[in-house]
């Protein structure tokens, strides 16, 4: 990997800062859609919307969206690093993300000049930052976290990060444990103000759905974790539930059940999972913000928690359109409105079902 000097970037206007977003977050999470809706609803608040693509694996879903600049395009491939150095995708993946890192001052004047043209009116790009979904980029190494804080100091960025968790994940305890652990690493390790969004709580309506084993509240504000530790086997198997009459009755079911609740396997793997709580809650960082980003008022409610992180809000904005999208301006929490609203329609659905 080439080290060299990096050219010193000024910023692209003194007198106006580049605003944007980081997304992150697992495979599966919604990264691609949520660039995709997002860049669509701030274009329709007035916003010059386009999307930073800095995910070397990402072929297919930059088609979703506009991009003002692609990795894949203009500097490393993981497809071709993976054939050219014989590694596989997490190996490849790293490699990639060190060496976007270091031959960032190669790159870095090329992505502030696609910013200059692509300015409208003189109103600044607002930048969507599509990063790599796997873990080990930002627990295995410092690649990333250094490359944000270069772009924050040589393009003049306000940036926050918006980290995004599948929010099915809450209807299994062992999944959403590990997703708040992995999320709290990559707070820590990003080292920029982070709003952690709970997407796709549409899929949470589905009729095939089972339900969650506490009301979504529960869920968004992170805390009391150690509860989720009696449903590790899933809603509907812990020692305070009733349980249908068939297996209640059912001696052989009951006995196997016994034996692996006190097997040492499933002690240990019950402890590792209540030491993982005890240290999500002992930072007190996480907090959920939930999204349906198929919805317009919703999106506009995370948008307005964005804006107050990276500074937007204080942006003064004459062009902004005065519509019924331009809910990311009101000063209004709206926060638990956005819960009841979740947890009404969650209800609504398990009483169609029953």
């Amino acid at each position: 990997v080439f080290h060299g000097t990096f050219i010193t970037c000024s910023p692209i206007m003194a007198s106006e800062n580049v605003y944007g977003q980081v997304v992150v977050g697992a495979p599966g999470s919604g990264k691609t859609t949520f660039c995709n809706g997002m860049q669509q609803y701030l274009r329709l608040v007035g916003r010059n919307a386009w999307v930073v693509n800095l995910d070397p694996a990402n072929e297919l879903g930059v088609e979703n969206y506009e991009t003002i600049w692609n990795v894949t395009k203009n500097v490393v491939h993981l497809r071709k690093v993976m054939e050219d150095l014989k590694l596989g995708p997490n190996g490849g993946l790293l490699y990639c993300m060190e060496y976007l890192n270091a031959h960032a001052h190669e790159w870095i004047p090329e992505l502030r000049k696609a910013i200059s043209e692509f300015s409208d009116d003189s109103k600044q790009p607002y930048l969507l930052f599509d990063l790599p979904g796997q873990s080990e980029v930002y627990t295995h190494g410092t690649a990333v976290s250094e490359l944000l804080k270069k772009l924050v100091k040589h393009l003049g960025l306000r940036l926050c990060v918006v980290q995004l968790v599948d929010a099915t994940s809450c209807r299994s305890p062992p999944a959403f444990l590990s997703s708040t652990l992995l999320g709290l690493a990559s707070m820590i390790r990003l080292e920029l103000p982070t709003i952690n969004v709970l997407s796709k709580t549409d899929l949470l309506l589905q009729n095939e759905t089972q339900d969650l084993p506490f009301g979504i509240d529960y869920f968004l504000d992170c805390t009391s974790l150690e509860l989720l530790v009696d449903y590790l086997e899933g809603p509907g198997n812990t020692e305070n539930e009733n349980y249908d009459i068939d297996i209640a009755d059912d001696a052989q079911y009951q006995a196997a059940r016994f034996n692996v609740k006190n097997s040492h396997f499933w002690k240990k793997h019950r402890k590792l999972y209540a030491a993982l709580a005890e240290v999500v809650e002992d930072y007190s960082l996480l907090q959920f913000t939930p999204l349906d980003i198929q919805n317009t008022a919703s999106v506009g409610k995370v948008v307005q928690i964005i804006d107050q992180a990276n500074g937007f809000i204080h942006v003064a904005e004459a062009s902004v359109k005065q519509d019924l999208f331009n809910v990311a301006v009101q000063e209004k929490d709206n926060r638990f409105e956005s819960i009841n609203d979740i947890q009404e329609r969650l209800s609504v659905q398990q009483e169609r079902n029953e």
